[in-house]
């Protein structure tokens, strides 16, 4: 290839995609510790005291505790400490985070004494991440060798444009950038097979941006029965808004100066909704004990999602056609959809309060990810009396997700100390395992749909989140503040590519390209992701 950079080629193409992975089902499934500042100042361990807006959506029977009505919203302020400026997204976010009532309807009955119903608006995912790694060596390895070896398919190399000079349905659109950018050059090995040849590379710079998020409107009804058994449903409608950035550089070092660099950006959204369900059940064994036990099951959400997407490359090689000498390259999706369903969720918890000055709340979280499904619009199957298109479940997908993912344990504790007639403090602790198996990896070459047509080659492999908080509250007849405070500490690998020469018939059909060396090479680095939340609720009793 030669190396000149003096010039700019141009070339439009639009690339046909579906594109989803595990770590977007992970997202879709997962959510952040968010809610009211009570709710957060006790790390979220409020399901079996019940009474607080945000055990609408963990355990719906924690509304039938209200015997007043409660009204309240909440705004907040995310920091990144090692964020930084890249797209308009910096270190510090402010949010709305969360606004609801509950009406209790006071029963004349035996043994129904109240059926309360709850509205709660909740900010569940907060997608802000910032990542930023600056001259990482790449050992001589480059995302071009990721590239060669998609565009190896079904025992040898395929071609990478149709009759008609159309990307092929064969290889991911980055492969076909590379191709159109001559960062992959076809030649020809001793016995004349045709391969694509990639570059080398000394060292990297990624950073990559996400931020938006997913709201929840919760729909509750409650009931209490004789002050012992308290039951609830609660509906919820998820509105899915996600954006994500990167930029990727790679580059040659010639006595330290940078030399025969490329470029690879690329933009996503993700826009779409989904509705869950929760049902939940609170005890209190003994009628003269504070004490009580909850449990709660939520369905999995089922989320329709529309993807879109611009990727663009920039590289140093001459383009043969334009005689451009830099050529570069780009593509867009358009209005993609597919669904996604996420794991059934379980929760159990124990409560109870000492006098009026102490309450404590413990429980337990669990779902599996690798029960996750996504599936596709089957344009094949048209159904003329509805006027609609049928769905298949993406079988790559499914076998990937049960590869990489596996179940999730999220504990919590919390604590509320009164320590005058209007004045409480609060404490708590959250843990949740990661959803991701020790080796989980973004496969290029898994066998579906999902996979064909991916812009990106990054991920990353996030570790296990530790939350720490606290807060202060004050309520006098009818008003109430609380601020609170949220410490998550949590860790993540990332990964811009992988070469994955998992194909010994490759290896043999091709000895020049020297691959048995290069098998499963990866780069991968740590960061942190820790990031500080601090939250203020304002509410009103009636």
């Amino acid at each position: 290839m030669k190396r000149i950079i003096l010039g700019l080629g141009f070339v439009l193409i639009s690339l046909n995609s579906i594109a989803q992975d595990i770590y977007k089902v992970e997202a879709m499934s997962s959510h952040d510790l968010n809610g009211t500042a009570r709710y957060v100042g006790m790390g979220g361990a409020m399901n079996a005291l019940g009474a607080d807006l945000s055990t609408m959506s963990t355990n719906p029977a924690g509304i039938g505790m209200y015997r007043r009505n409660d009204a309240a919203l909440t705004l907040s302020m995310t920091h990144q400490p090692n964020g930084g400026y890249f797209m308009d997204v910096n270190k510090n976010r402010a949010s709305f985070d969360q606004a609801g009532i509950v009406i209790k309807t006071e029963v004349d009955g035996s043994s129904l004494k109240f059926m309360n119903f709850g509205f709660n608006y909740q900010k569940v995912k907060n997608f802000k991440n910032f990542i930023d790694l600056s001259n990482i060596p790449t050992y001589g390895l480059s995302q071009t060798r990721l590239m060669q070896n998609t565009a190896y398919q079904s025992g040898g190399f395929i071609e990478m444009e149709d009759a008609k000079g159309n990307p092929s349905d064969l290889i991911p659109p980055y492969t076909y950038l590379g191709y159109k950018t001559q960062m992959l050059d076809c030649q020809y090995d001793g016995s004349g097979k045709p391969y694509y040849d990639g570059t080398h590379a000394d060292e990297y710079n990624y950073k990559r941006v996400q931020w938006g998020g997913i709201q929840v409107y919760d729909f509750n009804m409650a009931f209490n029965f004789d002050n012992q058994i308290y039951v609830g449903a609660t509906f919820g409608y998820h509105d899915v808004n996600f954006h994500s950035g990167l930029r990727y550089e790679e580059y040659e070092l010639q006595s330290g100066a940078v030399v025969n660099n490329y470029y690879n950006t690329n933009e996503e959204s993700l826009k779409g909704f989904g509705y869950d369900f929760q049902a939940g059940v609170i005890l209190r064994p003994i009628l003269e004990s504070p004490f009580r036990i909850g449990f709660a099951i939520s369905t999995p959400t089922w989320y329709e999602l529309t993807y879109n997407a611009f990727v663009s490359m920039d590289s140093p090689f001459n383009d043969p056609v334009t005689g451009a000498t830099r050529t570069y390259s780009d593509g867009t999706v358009d209005n993609h959809d597919y669904k996604v369903r996420t794991p059934w969720k379980f929760n159990l918890s124990m409560a109870t309060t000492i006098g009026k000055k102490l309450a404590l709340d413990a429980e337990l979280e669990y779902q599996d990810f690798s029960t996750s499904n996504v599936s596709y619009t089957d344009y094949d199957n048209y159904d003329p009396w509805s006027g609609t298109y049928g769905s298949q479940k993406d079988l790559g997908m499914r076998e990937e997700i049960r590869n990489n993912m596996t179940s999730s344990i999220t504990a919590r504790v919390g604590a509320e100390l009164n320590i005058s007639s209007n004045w409480a403090l609060r404490a708590g602790y959250n843990f949740v395992s990661t959803p991701f198996k020790k080796d989980a990896y973004l496969n290029q070459l898994a066998d579906g749909p999902s996979y064909y047509y991916q812009v990106n080659t990054d991920y990353v492999n996030l570790g296990d989140i530790n939350r720490f908080t606290c807060g202060i509250g004050y309520r006098n007849k009818n008003f109430y503040a609380d601020v609170a405070y949220q410490y998550q500490r949590q860790q993540g690998e990332v990964t811009p590519f992988q070469t994955q020469f998992n194909d010994g018939a490759m290896i043999a059909a091709y000895p020049s390209l020297n691959l048995s060396g290069a098998v499963n090479s990866m780069l991968s680095e740590k960061v942190d992701l820790n990031r500080h939340n601090v939250m203020l609720t304002l509410g009103y009793k009636f």
